[in-house]
């Protein structure tokens, strides 16, 4: 599918944001327990978001995209896509979950490009939506030894916040 700048949302409502969660950690040597959240990381991490808007449309927003030349690249970019994702729950001992962000704020989208990582590669948004700045990066956080996570960027995953901080339910 070809990729849609993320500028598409401009000027969309948003009627609702669904998105595939990855845990920041399968527990000590992969064993569990799954990670979901921890006070020193201020984000959702997410390998997607598929937001419906008021057209009827769905988009969903990725991280990383290979443009077809030697030139690989890392950033946020939509797909559009037949049907909204479908919630689900984690399945014991997965790092993935989908899940309604309904902590997210509906209506109409303003996205504003905050860093971009070469031509073409946005690494940075914020979609503002009802005095709501959501922003979206182009990272992953990776547990180290000892319990330490460590965010690194450019990376397939979105790190989103809600006006600076991790959103709760």
């Amino acid at each position: 599918m070809k990729p849609v700048h993320v500028k598409k949302l401009n000027d969309q409502f948003v009627i609702k944001w669904i998105a595939t969660e990855m845990a920041i950690s399968d527990g000590p040597l992969g064993k569990g327990p799954v990670v979901w959240e921890d006070p020193r990381i201020p984000y959702l991490q997410l390998t997607s978001i598929d937001l419906q808007l008021g057209d009827g449309s769905v988009y969903r927003m990725l991280s990383q995209f290979d443009d077809g030349t030697e030139n690989e690249y890392f950033g946020l970019y939509l797909v559009a896509q037949d049907v909204l994702a479908t919630p689900y729950p984690a399945e014991t001992g997965s790092i993935y979950r989908r899940r309604e962000l309904s902590e997210l704020a509906v209506g109409l989208a303003s996205v504003v490009v905050l860093e971009t990582n070469g031509p073409n590669a946005v690494s940075r948004i914020d979609i503002i939506v009802a005095r709501q700045r959501v922003s979206c990066w182009a990272a992953e956080v990776y547990e180290r030894e000892g319990g330490a996570f460590e965010i690194i960027e450019p990376d397939e995953s979105i790190l989103l916040q809600v006006n600076g901080k991790r959103p709760t339910k």
